[in-house]
């Protein structure tokens, strides 16, 4: 696969992220507001975590930290269609596409915890600590992205290297 390829494949990929994300938006913003389509199709928006307590703004949250993480992502691709393999540019959208999706990965199980105490003092309190797969799956997947960041950056020196020498 050449550079044209990747390039070409990054671009559809940017584009896809952008419908992905956009689906996500729309979903979550008809959720939110209660909307539905003619009775056919309702969309119900809930902090998988409220059973524990845990207000909306949580998900609001997620949601904007989702988008973040997303839009580092979109840069990322942006660049890699652009030509750009190896550079700093895509390296730093790829290491900080890793790091929102570990905070949206911490959010998600630390909210509940935070929730309970910010409760008023006349509630009763119950704190319980559920550690899902998804929670546990994300965390090890943004690590991972972490490590394939390191590997780029060692091929961007590697690359850089090589236009030396030629």
């Amino acid at each position: 696969m050449n550079g044209s390829n990747i390039g070409r494949t990054a671009k559809r990929l940017r584009w896809a992220v952008w419908i992905f994300w956009g689906c996500i938006i729309l979903a979550y913003i008809a959720g939110r507001l209660g909307l539905s389509l003619r009775g056919a199709v309702e969309v119900q928006a809930h902090s998988s975590a409220a059973e524990s307590g845990t207000p909306m703004i949580v998900a609001d949250v997620t949601i904007l930290l989702l988008s973040v993480a997303l839009y580092q992502l979109s840069r990322m691709l942006g660049a890699i269609g652009e030509g750009d393999l190896f550079s700093a540019r895509v390296v730093g959208a790829f290491r900080s596409f890793a790091f929102w999706l570990l905070v949206v990965a911490v959010v998600w199980i630390v909210a509940p915890i935070v929730a309970v105490f910010l409760t008023g003092p006349g509630e009763t309190h119950r704190l319980e600590f559920r550690l899902q797969l998804r929670d546990v799956l994300t965390i090890g997947i943004a690590l991972i992205l972490f490590l394939v960041a390191r590997l780029l950056e060692r091929a961007r020196t590697i690359d850089e290297e090589m236009r030396e020498i030629v």
